[in-house]
């Protein structure tokens, strides 16, 4: 008995003494002279003050620094290392993971050589004998050529002599696989570095968290984790651990059940945990099993059968909508309660599956490729870089990390489109503007998709989201309602692009289904090629001829029915007037009327009258005050001014629009103003183009000019208005003050003037032979009459009808062509259905010729009750 306990503790006492003789340091004491004895050129070295072994060497040269202990066989060497330089022969490492001496220079063993010339250094792996190194193997080139160098690496041996190398930045990555035994492991073995360094670099060696361990014998076999379906042709199996290369790249150990497809070749994927297997022919669509027969690991353990369910579904392509961009968080700061991360969500609103990596997303840069994902109908995933998809994942489910563009706050055009062939999925040009809550502006809030079966609906679909954390991210978003859209859409400009092109803009997003010959054409039957809506603004397209169109001539563009929206509502019939911008002559241009005292909360505006037969483009004019120095604003804005037409220039579009009743949006532009007095000062408006700068007209404006009955307080919010354009701007009595009858406001911005009227005996186009109707049914004046009597054919016309307080009642012609006389009649219905009410109203018809020529008259009748 007294013999067993003495064998027993001398068995403890060697395992012991084994066991003390492994060798790891983190150099956590500060010191490695103890504990963990290192010997070498000790005064080239210290423990810096982040725990580091560090190289601090007197002067260049080189220095190694050892340990000794028991190495074993069977093996595992961890470290971590750093170089804060790039690696050369003239500045390099190398790390000894076995030596037989002391002297690791001359020694025999392995090492792992850090310095090459370029920037393709490897971690190349050496044998060496008595001093003479045989290079056995490298890994990935580049890992080692950076500056600086940052990396951990892992080294196996087996029993064998089988050396396998992982190292990286951060995750470890295979580096190559060895063979050789020729030297041992064992007690009483060395590991060390040696470096090799310039003056330069003397300080610029550092090491931590040393282990070399024994490798835990693997006595399992290998296990498939997943499989992957990368193509109708490819799988990729996923194990979980190094195979060996022999029974892992045999197509032999691999069926498919059902066998309707041969495999055709086994290869390794990113890494030898991975095995990609190629089929001829391709997959039909079905369930299947992927079986896998006498795998083996790097340790010889065999799986006798492994096998994997997987299924194919034929890939569908996506059509327009069938992926929707959903929600938007362009401004996650401030947060009000998500991860403060950009991102954006994308719904399947299609009865498909779609597999997400045949499809792009890009903001007008390089398209990234969305992750490999199949969405299901009806499912959400959320779009995010990887440095927020951690944080993304504890508020949705789905989230797919990738490269994603960066959001810009104030707006941006994000697009989805197939990686095949370009097409556009699904488009948004979202502005910060499409907040309906302008506190969530700031921050923190996402833009939402009101209804996803509307989607072409572009800003009236999205809102603010309504609810805290301040988004819905991966589930249906919270300002969600159905929106019956019957909204016909209509054309607002016709612009030409070139004498053969021009671009159309209509009130919504159109169909990209438009024959373009059956929906368009022109008075004078200019061949129609083709018409595409742009990818940039569906609402936008682009129609070419077959004919130039020619200088001084304003052309008819007429619109029918035979197009619609993308939601089925057919265009409106209307005819638009366009000609090629001409360079202007002074006076071609009059400033017409000048808000420069706005009312509190009330925008300043200039209009301008083209009393000229020619057409401009408002790209290339400028508005100035040059009554103290020279403070300029370009127009800046592709949009034609036609013959004896109107344009008002202003800072607050919807300001007027709000203020004055009965005006023509379509007809006032936005722009940057000069600082204009509200008292004094000079309007001017000029013409520059290619070194050619042309006044057109200028006005010294000043409060004097307004009716001398107004007081100070009362010119406040009241326009001035030019009573005749063919008198100059600089004549005082040329002025006066504006009146409310016509929009309610005193001013008439858009419309004819309240205190003026520019007409060619425009009184004889109409006769009312009774200026009045009562609309009873009774067979007497139930309607008005309007006869009207043109100069010659070719005109086009608008009448529309005012009510006394200058609200517009009814558009009866809206830009088209009437013959050389005819009757109207108005049985009193407005537009929206209703019968007006008693009283007087003004009746309004302006007419077009393509020469240029441009009448305009009113005359006023009465609504009566009897």
């Amino acid at each position: 008995m007294r013999l067993l306990l003495c064998a027993l503790a001398l068995l403890i006492t060697c395992a012991s003494l084994r066991l003390s003789a492994q060798i790891t340091d983190n150099f956590s004491d500060g010191d490695f002279t103890a504990n963990h004895v290192w010997t070498g050129d000790a005064g080239s070295f210290i423990v810096n003050t982040a725990g580091e072994l560090q190289l601090k060497a007197p002067a260049a040269g080189n220095a190694q620094l050892r340990t000794q202990g028991n190495i074993p066989d069977s093996a595992l060497w961890s470290l971590d290392f750093r170089l804060s330089f790039a690696p050369s022969t003239s500045n390099l490492l190398r790390i000894y993971l076995l030596a037989d001496q002391q002297d690791l220079t001359t020694a025999n063993g392995y090492f792992l050589e850090i310095g090459e010339n370029g920037s393709a250094d490897a971690l190349r792996f050496f044998r060496q004998d008595a001093g003479v190194k045989t290079l056995l193997a490298s890994g990935v080139a580049g890992l080692v050529g950076t500056d600086p160098v940052n990396i951990k690496l892992q080294m196996r041996r087996s029993k064998t002599g089988v050396w396998n190398l992982s190292a990286g930045t951060g995750n470890l990555a295979p580096q190559f696989e060895f063979s050789d035994a020729t030297h041992s492991a064992g007690a009483n073995r060395f590991f060390g570095f040696y470096c090799l360094f310039s003056e330069t670099r003397k300080e610029n060696f550092f090491f931590d968290n040393i282990s070399i361990l024994p490798d835990i014998p693997d006595n399992s076999p290998p296990q498939l984790l997943d499989v992957l379906l990368e193509s109708n042709t490819s799988l990729l199996l996923q194990f979980n651990e190094a195979l060996d290369t022999i029974s892992a790249t045999d197509p032999d150990n691999y069926a498919l059940a059902p066998p309707n497809s041969n495999i055709s070749a086994a290869t390794f994927g990113n890494n030898n945990t991975e095995v990609r297997l190629s089929f001829s022919p391709a997959f039909s669509a079905g369930n299947y099993e992927i079986r896998a027969f006498n795998i083996e690991d790097q340790r010889g353990n065999t799986a006798a059968e492994l096998s994997a369910n997987f299924s194919y579904v034929l890939p569908v392509i996506a059509q327009e909508f069938d992926l929707l961009i959903n929600e938007l968080m362009p401004d996650p700061s401030p947060s009000v309660g998500l991860p403060e991360s950009e991102w954006v969500e994308i719904f399947n609103r299609s009865n498909k599956t779609l597999e997400l990596s045949d499809l792009s997303i890009d903001d007008g840069g390089t398209a990234q490729t969305l992750p490999a994902f199949k969405l299901p109908p009806g499912g959400y995933a959320l779009l995010c870089t990887v440095s927020a998809a951690a944080g993304m994942s504890t508020v949705a489910d789905t989230v797919l990390a990738m490269s994603l563009p960066a959001l810009n706050n104030d707006g941006d055009v994000l697009t989805i489109k197939r990686k095949s062939d370009g097409f556009v999925v699904d488009k948004v040009a979202y502005s910060i503007n499409w907040h309906t809550d302008a506190s969530k502006r700031e921050g923190g809030w996402t833009l939402e998709r009101v209804d996803p079966q509307t989607p072409c609906l572009g800003a009236a679909n999205w809102k603010s989201c309504s609810v805290l954390p301040g988004g819905t991210p991966g589930a249906r978003n919270a300002v969600f309602a159905r929106i019956t859209d019957t909204t016909r859409p209509r054309m607002l400009e016709v612009f030409p692009l070139s004498d053969q092109r021009l671009r159309v803009k209509f009130s919504k997003n159109l169909s990209t289904n438009i024959d373009a010959q059956n929906t368009f054409q022109t008075f004078s039957a200019y061949p129609v090629l083709s018409a595409e809506v742009s990818e940039q603004d569906r609402s936008v397209l682009t129609v070419d001829f077959g004919l130039p169109f020619q200088p001084g001539i304003v052309y008819q563009f007429i619109c029918n029915e035979n197009a619609s929206d993308c939601s089925g509502n057919k265009l409106v019939a209307d005819t638009l007037l366009f000609g090629l911008p001409q360079v202007p002559a002074p006076g071609d241009i009059v400033i017409n009327e000048m808000m420069f005292n706005p009312a509190t909360g009330g925008a300043r505006y200039v209009e301008l009258y083209n009393r000229s037969e020619k057409v401009f483009s408002w790209e290339y004019f400028w508005l100035a005050n040059f009554s103290q120095g020279a403070d300029v604003e370009p127009v800046a804005t592709q949009k034609l001014f036609l013959p004896g037409d109107y344009a008002v220039l202003t800072t607050f579009p919807e300001e007027l629009l709000s203020r004055f009743k009965g005006i023509f949006a379509e007809k006032i532009i936005d722009m940057n103003f000069p600082g204009f007095d509200d008292s004094e000062g000079n309007c001017t408006l000029y013409y520059s183009k290619d070194g050619l700068t042309i006044s057109l007209d200028t006005f010294y404006y000043r409060e004097t000019l307004h009716n001398a009955l107004l007081n100070d307080s009362d010119r406040e919010g009241v326009a001035l208005e030019r009573l005749s354009s063919e008198l100059p701007a600089a004549q005082d009595d040329n002025w006066a003050s504006a009146s409310p009858l016509i929009t309610g406001e005193p001013g008439t911005p858009t419309l004819p003037n309240s205190q003026g009227l520019r007409s060619k005996n425009g009184s004889n186009l109409i006769n009312l032979p009774v200026a009045r109707l009562s609309p009873d049914n009774d067979g007497y004046e139930d309607f008005l009459e309007i006869q009207y009597t043109l100069p010659k054919d070719g005109y086009a016309a608008s009448v529309r009808i005012f009510d006394g307080d200058g609200l517009p009642v009814r558009y009866m012609v809206r830009s088209q062509l009437i013959g050389t006389e005819g009757i109207l009649r108005w049985d009193g219905e407005t537009d929206e259905g209703d019968r007006a009410r008693p009283g007087i109203y003004i009746l309004w018809m302006e007419i077009f010729h393509p020469d240029g020529q441009v009448e305009q008259v009113k005359k006023s009748f009465a609504l009566v009750e009897r």
